[in-house]
């Protein structure tokens, strides 16, 4: 069996760890990823650094270039002969100004210390994601990549860069239809926008969507234009969403776009605040129940990349990402319940278990409510011809 690439190094963690509400995410996954020893079934693969040419795939040229040219660490008297910013601070606590709020740094996205290098490892990670499937590589993961909102000439919702648009774009020279499913609580509106007018990529988005929750878009019938008509799916839902539902129609959709679409390549977002007592989120959904997802896609036997994104509840991120490690990884006993010592044991009581408890919610989602939204996606599907692709 082909071992799975894992896309890591410290830089990257390093780097992951400087996003102001995610400080210290990416070190406590991969500790526990390293704890459980699932690193030793994976070729751990250290990312390159993206290029120009890599982050110009997506973004403008002119947010490129503020980022460049104002967002780069400048040496000091103190950093010279210093290869890192280890001692520096992670933000700008400057005021923000109009300039920074017109490529969305501030407030949700503040302009964190030498942006510009973060930008470059962050996206760099997910397009060595892409070079390893375009290499022959059949399933890659990359937890600290999966930034979805970041749209072609600004930050939005935490991410500054949109990886995913910029690895889908590399994955685009060879693979001719590509495959984009998101299962992040927030609608992947970057991701959705940059390919909203192609049919070479077909975006799947399944989301939380009521008013007043982030970003405010996903609606069931958004899907896509021009050309691309039809070449996007979203699947909303309300809160407090169960994991019988959610997998019956996770399959439902799939099965009925993998059989008319028939990709050559797959991206699959996977971001953590899907799971229940996410403090941004609002499922009850469990590890387990998005694993019976990542099996079925698994079984599809296609190029895969599996990457992280949003996770605000720092040890169920772990624990979610460690879960989907061990089924992709197909290690042939399950995980003990109990977490193995590690750096941030303490941070897991007061249980210390791998499992998460589902909780006492109703669900505000019926079989009705979400057969209703399945039919409407099937109309959409055979509306804009999809199905005779």
């Amino acid at each position: 069996m082909p071992r799975v690439a894992y896309v890591i190094s410290e830089e990257l963690i390093k780097q992951c760890d400087k996003i102001p509400v995610l400080k210290k995410r990416a070190s406590m996954v991969h500790e526990l990823i390293r704890a459980y020893n699932l690193h030793r079934l994976m070729d751990c693969v250290k990312p390159n650094v993206a290029s120009d040419e890599n982050l110009s795939l997506f973004h403008s040229q002119y947010y490129l270039d503020y980022l460049k040219n104002e967002c780069t660490a400048e040496l000091s008297f103190e950093s010279v002969g210093s290869d890192d910013d280890d001692d520096a601070e992670d933000s700008d606590t400057s005021d923000v100004d109009d300039e920074q709020l017109n490529y969305g740094l501030g407030y949700d996205c503040p302009k964190i210390f030498n942006l510009w290098k973060f930008v470059r490892v962050i996206a760099g990670a997910s397009v060595t994601a892409a070079n390893l499937l375009l290499s022959n590589r059949r399933i890659v993961i990359n937890w600290c990549g999966g930034w979805h909102h970041a749209q072609r000439d600004e930050a939005e919702g935490f991410c500054y860069v949109n990886d995913i648009a910029i690895a889908i774009q590399r994955l685009r020279t060879r693979f001719q239809r590509i495959l984009y499913i998101d299962l992040d609580v927030h609608h992947g509106n970057g991701v959705e926008n940059a390919f909203a007018y192609t049919r070479r990529v077909f975006t799947v988005s399944f989301h939380q969507f009521q008013p007043g929750f982030f970003p405010g878009t996903g609606n069931v019938d958004d899907c896509g234009h021009g050309i691309g008509k039809g070449y996007c799916v979203n699947f909303p839902y309300k809160s407090h969403i169960r994991g019988e539902l959610f997998i019956k129609y996770f399959y439902k959709t799939l099965t009925e776009i993998l059989n008319k679409y028939q990709p050559d390549a797959c991206v699959v977002q996977c971001g953590a605040d899907s799971i229940v007592s996410d403090p941004l989120g609002g499922t009850n959904l469990l590890p387990e129940d998005l694993a019976i997802c990542v099996e079925r896609i698994l079984s599809w036997d296609l190029p895969t990349i599996f990457l992280g994104g949003g996770g605000y509840n720092f040890q169920n991120a772990a624990r979610y990402w460690t879960t989907l490690t061990s089924i992709i990884c197909k290690t042939r006993e399950p995980l003990d319940n109990d977490l193995p010592d590690n750096e941030y044991f303490l941070r897991y009581g007061p249980g210390y278990e791998l499992s998460i408890p589902r909780k006492q919610l109703d669900d505000l989602n019926t079989e009705n409510d979400m057969e209703t939204t399945y039919q409407t996606i099937i109309e959409n599907l055979k509306k804009y011809n999809v199905f005779n692709c």
